[in-house]
């Protein structure tokens, strides 16, 4: 305390307060846009290759050498008269043919998955804007004049 200024007194305040403006940073979220997945079905035309077999008959004849052509002791040989009497002839001997066919039927596969996920960017951006400050003058007797802020 200045021992030329006078006590203070209490209650009265002769102060003054100096105000300024700041600018504030803040944001606000808005909509910019709209992205959705909508799946749908379409039909396409798709080939595939099939292999399948098939049986075919050949009728393959093995003649017998002069030195395998030997006498058939057995009187029987050509079977009695009636199997070989009827009007089918003897036995038969049967082959059975068979042969492929293509079966096509569709099965579901699931082949990818997909969905939309948001990416944050972060960026700065420099805001400018006029502030009022509050200035004080000072006068004080014997010196120039002041002034603070």
């Amino acid at each position: 305390m200045n021992p030329t200024e006078p006590p203070a007194v209490p209650g009265s305040d002769d102060a003054m307060t100096r105000s300024e403006q700041r600018l504030v940073a803040g944001t606000e979220v808005f909509e910019t846009g709209r992205a959705r997945l909508r799946k749908y079905v379409v039909t396409e035309d798709v080939q595939i290759t099939v292999q399948i077999r098939r049986e075919e008959l050949r009728l393959e004849r093995e003649p017998i050498g002069d030195h395998l052509r030997t006498p058939v002791e057995d009187p029987d040989v050509f079977g009695t008269l009636e199997e070989f009497g009827g009007p089918d002839g003897g036995v038969i001997f049967e082959v059975v043919l068979h042969e492929e066919r293509p079966v096509i039927t569709t099965e579901i596969v699931p082949v990818e998955r997909v969905r939309l996920a948001k990416l944050v960017q972060t960026e700065q951006h420099i805001a400018t804007g006029d502030v009022l400050k509050e200035r004080i003058e000072v006068d004080l007797p014997g010196r120039p004049p002041t002034t603070l802020g």
